[in-house]
């Protein structure tokens, strides 16, 4: 008896259809933890809209939805068809994209070295997105009952989720996504304001969720362009071409405000023993840990470059004296000396260091490249392990 009131029909329908979908999006899942990508965006979006409606239409040849009168089939696939879809779009990312995010985190943790970084443009504050989300959601809300006037305003909450997804990425748009779906959900028993019909809000559902995951997945992979472009993989500094851009636009500030600045030119001494004797994997992890002791060691406006290989740059601007120079420089090859743990084995490195300063030495930032490269090969030849 317990058994009697089980829709099998719609069980068996929803194993078929959803399971489908499941089995056509393992393989992009497996890919993880890589970022949503647009086209993993838009291929999951146009299947969640396939399979809602193949769920949907499916669902009318199934007892008891294919004794109903033919006016009423459009009604109920409607219906279905808006439930399915907008719960596809609501709970499969948040499972995904929670879990990248928690996978990425564990990463970062188990790694020695940080990962390529750059700024994020768009609006800084996460709390002033969620604030505007808020207030544009309770707007739809409250302004027909202020105004008495009966247009329906729900579609409005796309507008914070577009601005979240094209400044923050996926993630952010989505959680204001959820955000503004749960207002428009619990404004009918909270605020006791009447509620759109079903298959409208529905709709809004779907729709802020959709935009949230294009949207977003458009910045990320903008944002992952520009970090590759700009930023070295394996140490997460600046790389050759966004120190060279860097440099000129350092060297075009000092002529304008006619302070001094310092390129320093950094060669690690031993580091090819050690990548000959402990392997490529050992080396990366040492120039992991070597880019953190470089950034820790210098002032936060500070420009730290991998240039390639074990040779690394610093750009230090706007210099009050040239003793700076010296206590940085001094703090780099003590931090440098100190030993490094490779996975259970105990290292040591040092460094040559060269400078070369604007204006004394040149004017042009190639030339001090030039003067920086020199300086340091005549610190590796008076011995090593010296500024």
């Amino acid at each position: 008896r317990l058994l009697e009131g089980i829709d099998w029909g719609g069980a068996l329908r929803q194993v078929l259809v959803y399971g489908g979908a499941g089995v056509l999006l393992r393989p992009r899942w497996l890919a993880m933890p890589a970022r949503l990508t647009l086209t993993d965006a838009m291929y999951f979006v146009l299947l969640a809209f396939a399979s809602a409606s193949v769920s949907a239409l499916v669902t009318l040849f199934i007892p008891p939805f294919d004794r109903l009168p033919a006016s009423e089939m459009g009604a109920v696939f409607l219906s279905i068809w808006g439930g399915d879809f907008a719960g596809l779009l609501l709970g499969l990312p948040g499972i995904v994209l929670g879990w990248r995010r928690l996978h990425r985190r564990n990463i970062k943790l188990s790694r020695r070295g940080d990962a390529p970084t750059g700024s994020r443009h768009g609006i800084p504050s996460s709390s002033g997105l969620i604030g505007l989300a808020l207030g544009v959601s309770l707007l739809t809300r409250l302004l027909p009952q202020i105004t008495q006037g009966a247009a329906k305003l729900g579609i409005l909450v796309l507008f914070p989720v577009l601005l979240a997804g094209l400044t923050r990425g996926a993630f952010m748009a989505y959680m204001v996504a959820t955000l503004v779906c749960a207002i428009q959900i619990l404004a009918g028993r909270v605020l006791g304001l009447p509620v759109d019909g079903v298959l409208d809000l529905q709709l809004v559902l779907a729709m802020s969720a959709a935009t949230a995951l294009l949207a977003g997945a458009a910045h990320d992979d903008e944002h992952f362009q520009w970090q590759h472009a700009n930023f070295d993989l394996l140490t997460g500094l600046a790389n050759r071409h966004r120190f060279q851009d860097q440099l000129e636009h350092e060297t075009l500030r000092a002529a304008r405000t006619q302070q001094l600045m310092a390129l320093m030119y950094i060669d690690l001494d031993g580091f090819k023993a050690v990548n000959d004797s402990l392997g490529h994997h050992a080396g990366d992890a040492l120039l992991q840990q070597v880019a953190s002791r470089l950034r820790e060691s210098v002032r936060e406006t500070d420009t730290v470059a991998r240039l390639g290989g074990d040779e690394f740059a610093i750009i230090l601007p706007d210099l009050k004296d040239l003793a700076i120079i010296e206590r940085i420089g001094d703090k780099l090859l003590e931090q440098l000396q100190q030993a490094f743990d490779l996975d259970g084995k105990v290292t040591h490195i040092s460094a040559s260091i060269g400078v070369a300063l604007w204006p004394r030495d040149s004017l042009a930032s190639t030339e001090l490249i030039h003067y920086a490269d020199r300086a340091m090969y005549e610190a590796k030849r008076l011995g090593r392990n010296r500024l």
